[in-house]
């Protein structure tokens, strides 16, 4: 009879959490057979080829690299191990892929040396392709667009810009990016290099469309967009306006320009602006410990749209949630009453606001950050970090998959925000609950082991990726927002 009762107990426990869970769909799975080594497995790199919908994981431990080749409908159709490479190349950076042919690539930690690996399917073979920058050219960022990979790199001496691609031999082809001008305006209105701007020791992420951000990653000052055939480089360093650099993959050539930011007529040094592209709008904030606004503008014309505003005695009207602080030392969560007190936080060191479509709506996060330190000098981590700081690990999630990197930003540091949902109009919808994150979904969902974890972007979908170590099998689950 207790037997039966337990089995019974057993089986309604296990019901409700399969309930309980989000809704996930196992894609595929394998085990990583090439892996003869005893070394751990370092990084995982997923490739998707966006002309067909294949895709290559990239499973690599500190000798070798062993790609296992999926179709669209996610079954194994081939796979293949690398020849032992050199242990400086630490850091996948990118992907280029021609006809069926993979090619990734690493670099040293200085990011001034690099090799490329290519995988040839067809003929079972993979070869190595080395190269380096020249003296005083600083590697920036990778971008993808197209199957191709580019490097942006900037001679912090004569303050040109490069962009690299690559022959289908995996040799480097350096581009001069035609400047209107080298220098924009500073942090206190002075001239500056654009190249000075870009090769800070803070490294500069790349934000990829329909991917949550959190407030501390959209808190940057320089962000890189990719849209359609155009890098798109926006600097808020200066409070008064942002500034855009827009450059043309295909003919190297770039323009400026400008958009006013609000509160122009208050000069404080406690104001604190940034800004965040999004489609076709520009989303504009700017606060003082007194006021907070944000505008909404067109991109490509800079007419005007909307604006949303408060000072801090008044109540944030445009806001589904309450003014939530998280990360604290001794109390992870808060939620403040009091507008000033939510001006007051998010003017203390960094501010940001990021901007998502979910469904018909428009999803807005706005609020600031402090770096908090913990014992040991290292940075608190959470839940949703996958135990991974900001460019760590590598700097593969940093360099080479948005996705990973946007879902490990949403660490524990102290920050204070707000989410507010509006329709198409830009209009605050107040009866609409915020609708859960994705990332708050995957991790949801069990995880096998932090080893060969990654999430990335398909189509319109996220997939999770990660090993059971006890049978070296991989798996690939899909989750939808």
């Amino acid at each position: 009879m207790r037997k039966s009762f337990l089995k019974a107990l057993g089986f309604i426990v296990v019901t409700l959490t399969v309930i309980a869970l989000p809704a996930q769909t196992q894609l595929t799975n394998f085990r990583n057979v090439l892996k003869q080594n005893s070394t751990d497995i370092k990084d995982v790199i997923p490739i998707v080829n966006k002309e067909n919908g294949n895709s290559v994981i990239f499973i690599a431990d500190a000798k070798n690299v062993y790609g296992y080749k999926l179709n669209d409908q996610f079954q194994l159709i081939d796979k293949l191990a690398s020849d032992t490479k050199k242990r400086k190349y630490k850091v996948f950076i990118g992907a280029d892929i021609h006809d069926e042919d993979y090619r990734i690539f690493l670099s040293n930690p200085n990011k001034n040396k690099f090799t490329s690996i290519n995988f040839s399917y067809s003929s079972k073979s993979t070869n190595h392709n080395e190269f380096e920058l020249p003296l005083y050219e600083y590697f920036i960022q990778t971008i993808s667009p197209a199957n191709k990979l580019h490097f942006l790199t900037a001679n912090k001496l004569s303050g040109e810009l490069f962009l690299y691609n690559f022959d289908a031999d995996g040799s480097p082809i350096k581009n001069k990016i035609d400047l209107e001008s080298t220098l924009i305006a500073g942090k206190n209105g002075k001239a500056v290099r654009i190249a000075n701007l870009l090769t800070t020791p803070d490294k500069i992420n790349k934000f990829e469309k329909d991917v949550p951000n959190s407030i501390e990653a959209v808190s940057d000052k320089t962000k890189i967009y990719v849209r359609n055939n155009e890098i798109v480089i926006t600097f808020d360093q200066n409070k008064e306006k942002t500034q855009v650099l827009t450059i043309d993959i295909e003919t190297k050539k770039s323009s400026m320009k400008t958009f006013e930011k609000p509160l122009l007529n208050i000069n404080s040094p406690r104001k604190k602006t940034n800004s965040f592209l999004y489609d076709k709008y520009i989303f504009e904030v700017a606060a003082t410990k007194d006021i907070f606004s944000m505008q909404i503008l067109n991109y490509n014309s800079g007419a005007f749209i909307k604006e949303y505003a408060v000072n801090k005695n008044e109540t944030i009207a445009f806001k589904n949630t309450p003014i939530i602080q998280e990360g604290a030392v001794y109390n992870s969560y808060r939620e403040l009453e009091k507008t000033k007190k939510f001006l007051r936080k998010i003017t203390a060191e960094n501010i940001g606001v990021s901007v998502i479509k979910v469904a018909d709506d428009y999803l807005f996060t706005i609020g600031g950050y402090v770096k908090q330190a913990r014992g040991g000098g290292g940075f608190m981590m959470g839940p949703g970090f996958g135990g991974i700081p900001i460019g760590g690990a590598g700097n593969v999630t940093f360099f080479f998959n948005p996705t990973m990197f946007a879902y490990n930003s949403f660490s524990s540091t102290k920050s204070t925000r707000i989410e507010g949902v509006f329709n198409d109009n830009f209009e605050h919808s107040p009866e609409k609950e915020v609708p859960e994150n994705i990332f708050d979904k995957i991790d949801k969902h069990p995880t096998k082991s932090e080893v060969a974890k990654t999430i990335f972007k398909y189509k319109d979908f996220f997939i999770k990726g990660d090993m059971d170590t006890k049978t070296k099998t991989y798996y690939l689950t899909k989750f939808t927002q």
